[in-house]
């Protein structure tokens, strides 16, 4: 079955018309126990889980116990946990289950690249600049660079976007390319999109060899990510943003390609290795001992990446909130956000005060909107965040450059009139500072 014919079927379980069928945007909302108390508008730093996610986690730690955390029953019941959930991975960013790797966090499956790349002196890297990129993708790149004698160099933007035919001069010939490009897909402070399925075209086209990383913390749980169509070789994410997932698991996508020829686990333990002893002849004639030499055989991947145990819990979180969203469908998830950054963009572009950042196409933007002030902003910014907080609203400041932002990232279970009141609220605060 084709990736389409199975997201219409999963979103076949539910209603098709999240944004316009009232009774389900209800139902959603109430998945959510912050929807009770306060408008949670910040789902771009860390997203809450839903109430089924809170309960597989619970699940877990009660069918554990009960069978006796190392018996034959959980370990088991663990194997298949992770089986499932990998396979739950693949589906929702269409690969194979292979290819995944449980991390900590986005930063960690990073991490995981730039140390696991076997390096070449004078190596190249392409990314965007310190001030564009968020620090997690850009400063393991830097150390990289640092600790194997690389090279970094930055690419352009325009109005805060790429400019693809820059990169293509940037990827230059066969003989200067970089080993890797590596960009967000979704900026972290103004939410633009970053065109990477463009992007991947152009390096494959250009040199299969180059290898295509993806910052995928704003984007994946979002919006439809594919790593076939974008023909990144690493996408890395956390399962607490976009996803809805617990806190301290994250996701490590590597092209199967690429884990048989350039990518190497940076720690090894027991669960990912065993010892190979070979005995040989010593070289003097007179010595007729042997000398027994210990070599490392890996498991196979993904097993030899995972050297020792991880974190259950959160892969029983992590599952049951992609099971989640993919019931919901990720267009479906898609399209309410978008609906909503609208409102709130129209709205509070009605505020003379106020200036959007945000991309110049509508179709590169995503479901975060970010503004600041004409003037005293950094002051006003951070004055705006604290208000909205004390009035039970989340949103967050952030930062372009040296200038404060406040960014919005509704999402999915956010209801219109959860923006309305928030743009009613700002109205209010801005009037008296």
């Amino acid at each position: 079955m084709k990736r389409e014919e199975k997201e219409k079927e999963k979103a076949a379980t539910t209603a098709e018309n999240i944004v316009d069928d009232a009774g389900l945007d209800e139902k959603i909302h109430g998945d959510f126990l912050i929807s009770n108390k306060k408008i949670y508008l910040n789902n771009g730093s860390v997203g809450p889980v839903p109430i089924s996610t809170v309960k597989a986690i619970t699940d877990f730690y009660l069918r554990y116990s009960e069978h006796g955390p190392d018996s034959a029953e959980s370990n088991e019941y663990l194997e298949n946990l992770k089986r499932e959930t990998r396979q739950r991975v693949a589906d929702l960013i269409n690969c194979d289950s292979d290819e995944i790797i449980f991390t900590s966090s986005t930063t960690e499956g990073i991490n995981f690249v730039t140390q696991g790349i076997s390096w070449n002196k004078d190596d190249k890297i392409l990314l965007r600049d310190a001030k564009n990129e968020h620090f997690s993708n850009y400063l393991p790149w830097v150390k990289a660079a640092n600790d194997n004698n690389l090279q970094i160099e930055t690419f352009p933007f325009d109005n805060e976007n790429l400019v693809i035919e820059d990169l293509t001069k940037l990827i230059g010939s066969s003989t200067d390319a970089p080993r890797v490009v590596t960009t967000s897909h979704v900026m972290y402070n103004n939410g633009s999109i970053t065109p990477v399925e463009t992007m991947g075209s152009i390096i494959k086209k250009k040199n299969k060899k180059i290898l295509f990383s993806i910052d995928g913390a704003q984007s994946v749980g979002a919006i439809d990510v594919d790593v076939k169509k974008i023909k990144c070789d690493f996408l890395s994410f956390p399962a607490f943003k976009w996803v809805c997932g617990p806190l301290g698991i994250g996701v490590l996508y590597v092209n199967k390609k690429v884990m048989d020829n350039d990518f190497e686990p940076v720690f090894v333990g027991a669960g990912s290795a065993q010892i190979e002893s070979n005995k040989v002849k010593g070289n003097n004639p007179t010595n007729t001992s042997n000398k027994t030499w210990e070599t490392l055989k890996f498991y196979k991947y993904p097993q030899k990446y995972h050297s020792t145990f991880r974190n259950y819990p959160g892969l029983a979180g992590l599952e049951s909130s992609i099971r989640y969203l993919l019931r919901i469908g990720i267009p479906n998830i898609y399209k309410k956000n978008k609906k909503l950054s609208t409102i709130f963009r129209e709205e509070i572009s009605k505020i003379n005060e106020i200036v959007i950042h945000e991309a110049s196409e509508e179709g590169m933007r995503s479901s975060m909107v970010s503004f600041s002030f004409k003037r005293n902003s950094n002051n006003r910014v951070r004055m705006l965040v604290e208000k909205l907080q004390e009035k039970g609203i989340i949103l967050a400041e952030r930062e372009i450059g040296l200038k404060k932002i406040v960014r919005a990232s509704p999402h999915f279970y956010n209801t219109e009139n959860e923006i309305i009141k928030t743009i009613n609220e700002i109205k209010v605060i801005t009037s008296k500072m």
